[in-house]
């Protein structure tokens, strides 16, 4: 995979990095959410992805990812990971601007205790080699917040250094059968400018200053799932979760309601 390396990496060689990044992917663009440019779709199957309606009636995007879901070309079959999500294509996130993002994810009642296995709902990633300086996810029963350590280059995801921050969100069994709201306000920055504050479900949950990314190059949003290691045994409960309400913009009204 290619890395952003340079402060002056011109636009051309931005966008041509993504794509070598990107080449190894079996991805179909799709239609852009609000404020965000397009994004693509990284799945295996037919039944990966699909616009649906969520069990309170609410028309969502639907994904299912079951035992054994990794795009052959990924490598995940061969790193124990398993996946079908969306990501944001160019352009992205600049650094050191304020972006506000919200999304809402809805798992079912029957959504299946993990244990230690790191179940993603939603991910902040950079451009390049490296692990995402923000992820979103269920582990030993909590949705959690977690964010890289900035002073240290990630230079795999798949042998990812121990984090900054962990925070608790809410537990996974107050997510099943409902929505739960994430809203975001970030200036991505390797200065102490930079900032991160999240809510959910109204309540504010994380509020960090300073660095929070380890490299130069834009940041784009991915939704979906993502398994980061492989539940034993075969024929095991398929994850499913649904998604709406995907936006980028300016204030935070105009990505939550919220004035």
């Amino acid at each position: 995979m290619c890395g952003f390396r340079s402060r002056h990496t011109t636009l051309a060689t931005l966008v041509g990095s993504f794509f070598v990044s990107f080449c190894f992917v079996n991805v179909a663009t799709v239609e852009a959410a609000d404020g965000f440019g397009s994004f693509s779709l990284q799945s295996s199957k037919s039944y990966s992805y699909q616009r649906a309606s969520a069990p309170d009636g609410t028309r969502a995007e639907r994904f299912e990812l079951r035992s054994g879901d990794c795009p052959a070309s990924t490598g995940d079959c061969h790193r124990q990971r398993e996946r079908v999500e969306k990501f944001e294509t160019m352009p992205a996130s600049r650094q050191d601007h304020e972006y506000w993002y919200h999304f809402s994810v809805f798992i079912p009642t029957d959504w299946p205790a993990s244990g230690s296995i790191n179940t993603k709902l939603g991910q902040f990633h950079q451009f390049g080699n490296g692990k995402g300086p923000v992820l979103f996810q269920i582990l030993d029963g909590r949705y959690i917040f977690e964010l890289g350590n900035p002073a240290v280059r990630q230079a795999s995801p798949m042998r990812p250094l121990p984090p900054l921050r962990q925070i608790g969100l809410t537990s996974a069994s107050a997510m099943k059968g409902r929505w739960t709201s994430i809203t975001v306000d970030a200036n991505w920055s390797r200065t102490p400018a930079g900032f991160i504050n999240v809510w959910v479900n109204g309540a504010k949950k994380v509020g960090l200053k300073g660095p929070n990314v380890d490299r130069d190059s834009p940041v784009y949003f991915k939704y979906g799932v993502y398994r980061s290691l492989k539940a034993a045994g075969k024929g095991n409960t398929p994850l499913i979760a649904w998604y709406t309400g995907i936006r980028r913009g300016s204030t935070r009204g105009l990505v939550d309601g919220t004035q």
